[in-house]
């Protein structure tokens, strides 16, 4: 079993690792990446808008660690699915459609970049960057890959990945900094 390394899991252990904290966090993840969601910028050549949610569930995952990160990412579907415009644009309802594959791709990410969190990653700079990056790669292969069924083949890079390489690249870097510093922060704070 891996040891919780991440941010939150520390802060939350060190205070008993109580049910309201944990509960606390998750609701506190849920919301941070639902207001993230809003700031969507639509692209008249495909049906995927840039967002803040990649943003979001780096942030999350790599300071929730691979257990609440992965709460987060779930919950936050599942009150999409039950109706509340938490997703891009105020959207509602999770029906596979050409954002499903982002979708499912970031609750795979959020794990994967919650268990390098939870294994120690964010306390390197560049660990932290490599890890919100493999959660990119993640979060944009399943997205291509259900894409491509509304989507011919030849318009792919152009609809999925092309366009959001930029911005993917400056929330990346944005993440890193921000989780990097914040676990180097708390840490020397609580020594």
């Amino acid at each position: 079993m891996t040891q919780e390394h991440a941010l939150i899991p520390q802060l939350i252990i060190n205070r008993g690792n109580k049910v309201l904290d944990n509960s606390l966090s998750v609701v506190f993840g849920v919301v941070l990446l639902s207001l993230l969601a809003q700031i969507a910028i639509p692209l008249p050549w495909t049906p995927v808008p840039i967002t803040g949610q990649t943003f979001g569930v780096a942030l999350t995952a790599l300071l929730w660690g691979r257990k609440r990160g992965l709460a987060v990412v779930l919950l936050y579907l599942v009150v999409g699915a039950l109706g509340l415009p938490v997703f891009a644009m105020g959207t509602t309802g999770l029906v596979v459609g050409p954002t499903f594959g982002y979708l499912m791709g970031m609750v795979v990410a959020s794990y994967w970049m919650g268990f390098l969190s939870d294994s120690g990653w964010t306390k390197s700079l560049f660990r932290t960057w490599l890890a919100a990056v493999s959660g990119s790669a993640i979060t944009f292969s399943f997205g291509v890959l259900v894409l491509s069924i509304f989507v011919p083949a030849k318009a792919l890079l152009v609809s999925g990945v092309l366009p959001f390489l930029p911005g993917d690249a400056i929330k990346t870097l944005l993440v890193t900094f921000i989780v990097f510093q914040t676990q180097r922060s708390v840490e020397n704070g609580l020594k």
